[in-house]
């Protein structure tokens, strides 16, 4: 039977070893988000222009230690503002906005990721992860979904990383040792990317709803929340149904390997179950009562709450605190995590920056002189998303682009919320259907499979399923 007790590092094994200059890379992102957090709370505006010096400092990093499609996007950004600079009278205003508005994409994914150290050191989390993983192949696809989607409430894309490490050494010695080769691997792999992706819509600790509000000077970070909760309950529900079915039929077919099930850990449950309702409590308190916004309370209350949890749930003092946990997570995990986030990053960057480059007024007016109805409108701004996610364009600023080519939603007949209904539910979807996203390289990453497969061959009838809702339901409510 598997033991619980020998906790994991998330950290991909096969990752090389960081450069010296990580060190001072993340000491630029904590100081990073300690600007932000001031600026976000307290409207100390001149904290902008270091924030922003700090995303140039960080640039040659990203250039050398980004993926593939992060590098590409870190480059383009570069083009971009040249071009700016060139084209632009207002140009060093409008990319020091620009640089600023990343700035605040890059604070909040590290304030986020900050959790990860103490999570990936918690035998709660842990002894669940375990339980999860090790069950009976069509309740551990339907569990590691669940499990998925209530770990990426605190710990974001760091939930993939624990239950890609926590599957991939449960299931080593499964059918030929090729953990993604085998049909259980398989499951967990796209289990763990259908879980992910719904948290996306309505967690605090996520972006888009953050972003996705502050496109629409009436739409409240709020609403957009409350809106994004039932978006994430119906691709939950229909996740959890496609997943139950796909493992019946593989069951049927008799060739996965009987294993062992651990008990569930009911204490380390309860004591996550408390650990959340601490975070969200804390994160609702101070966005209510302290005179700051959702976005400002997560980068000030995550990074606290990870050194609380690493002190008196993990018995660290002071001083194993700063030598141990605090000093991986800063010389290390950060920095490789912001190389991981750059496309995000970038994405951010771009968005204002492209909107002045480019014709918005003519193509606005393509748009209108279309007389689209409200329905086609919607489904075309949702297929134009994930379409343009699959060819690794990030939401972040396909939802920027959007936002000012259709201009006043009113004019086809919708409201705002409508909007960002649709881009909510787009954003959650190409979060499992694009191989370029964080999640299918993360997942792709830790189960040693092609991203390409996991996305069109193994989640492919999943996609067309969810497509085929998602449009039904555009042209039934609007």
């Amino acid at each position: 039977m598997p033991q619980a007790v020998a906790l994991t590092d998330p950290s991909p094994r096969s990752s090389t070893r960081l450069p010296d200059w990580s060190a001072m890379i993340g000491i630029l992102l904590i100081c990073l988000v300690v600007f932000q957090g001031i600026d976000n709370w307290l409207d100390v505006t001149t904290l902008g222009l270091p924030s922003a010096l700090i995303m140039i400092a960080i640039v040659p990093y990203l250039l050398v230690r980004g993926g593939k499609v992060g590098r590409l996007f870190v480059m383009l950004s570069l083009l971009t503002a040249a071009v700016a600079l060139v084209r632009l009278e207002d140009a060093p205003a409008l990319l020091k906005e620009a640089l600023i508005r990343a700035a605040f994409f890059q604070a909040f994914l590290t304030a986020v990721f900050t959790l990860q150290e103490a999570a990936s050191r918690s035998e709660s989390i842990n002894r669940v992860g375990l339980f999860l993983i090790s069950q009976p192949l069509r309740k551990q696809s339907v569990l590691t979904l669940i499990g998925t989607n209530v770990m990426a409430l605190m710990m974001n894309m760091g939930s993939l990383v624990m239950i890609g490490t926590l599957a991939r050494d449960r299931m080593a010695s499964d059918d030929d040792g090729a953990t993604g080769a085998t049909e259980r691997g398989w499951m967990t792999a796209v289990a763990a990317i259908r879980g992910f992706s719904p948290s996306v819509t309505w967690s605090p600790l996520a972006l888009p709803p953050v972003l996705l509000s502050s496109l629409y000077a009436g739409v409240s970070l709020t609403e957009t929340m409350m809106i994004g909760l039932a978006i994430s309950l119906v691709i939950f529900v229909v996740s959890c149904l496609f997943t139950f079915g796909q493992a019946t039929a593989i069951l049927r077919k008799g060739t996965t390997p009987f294993v062992e099930a651990l008990a569930l850990p009911v204490p380390s449950v309860a004591k996550l179950i408390a650990l959340l309702i601490t975070i969200f409590t804390a994160i609702y308190f101070s966005a209510h009562q302290l005179d700051m916004s959702t976005s400002a309370a997560v980068i000030v209350i995550i990074p606290v709450t990870s050194c609380l949890w690493l002190i008196f749930g993990l018995g660290h003092s002071i001083g194993t605190l700063i030598e141990g946990p605090l000093k991986n997570m800063v010389f290390q995990r950060l920095p490789s995590q912001a190389a991981e986030t750059s496309v995000i990053v970038s994405a951010a960057f771009l968005g204002p920056v492209l909107v002045k480059l480019f014709p918005m007024q003519e193509a606005a007016q393509v748009v209108v002189s279309a007389h689209l109805t409200g329905a086609w409108l919607l489904s075309l701004i949702f297929l134009a998303t994930i379409a343009l996610a699959m060819i690794g364009l990030n939401p972040v600023l396909t939802s920027t682009l959007v936002v000012a080519i259709i201009g006043d939603p009113a004019t086809f007949g919708v409201t705002p919320i409508n909007v960002v209904a649709v881009l909510l539910t787009a954003w959650a979807l190409a979060a499992q259907f694009s191989p370029y996203t964080g999640t299918a390289a993360i997942v792709s990453r830790m189960f040693n499979v092609s991203p390409v497969r996991l996305i069109f061959v193994q989640n492919g009838p999943f996609m067309v399923l969810s497509l085929g809702i998602a449009l039904t339901g555009i042209y039934l409510i609007f």
